[in-house]
């Protein structure tokens, strides 16, 4: 059995609870780079710059090379192919517990409500196990 570090156990965790907002957070990135917030210069006058202005090279270089709107990507990404490989009781398991933005359930009142179809050990293995293949789809290695 695998065992991933607390630390980076509670950087999962965190990013499955964000996933639900995350196509927003996507789009909000999105907006801020191809719209750029530019300040009025209240200085009037001088000359006019030599600089020749290309905003469409400059928008779609910046989104290319812009490394939060990359891993924001890259983690959704991950989540979703992780979960479309996972088995029905461990996609409820972390929808009910991560994705909602006030889970109502515990793994363990999952278990008691019958909410999923296996004890608590193999259940919270199954957790363990979708843990271990998201931190390797997120490049999340732990030393041992």
């Amino acid at each position: 059995m695998i065992t991933i570090r607390r630390g980076t156990k509670k950087r999962i965790e965190e990013i499955l609870r964000d996933y639900p907002k995350m196509a927003k957070h996507i789009d909000d990135r999105m907006q801020e780079l191809t719209v750029p917030y530019h300040s009025i210069d209240q200085n009037v006058g001088g000359g006019k710059s030599s600089k020749i202005s290309r905003p469409q090279e400059t928008i779609s270089i910046t989104i290319d090379e812009d490394r939060r709107l990359r891993a924001m990507e890259s983690e959704k990404k991950a989540i979703e192919a992780t979960v479309l490989e996972s088995d029905a009781d461990t996609i409820t398991m972390i929808t009910e517990v991560y994705f909602k933005e006030h889970p109502e359930f515990t793994i363990d009142g999952l278990i008691i409500n019958h909410k999923i179809n296996c004890s608590r050990n193999p259940a919270y293995q199954k957790k363990a196990d979708f843990f271990v293949r998201l931190a390797k789809r997120l490049n999340m290695y732990d030393p041992y």
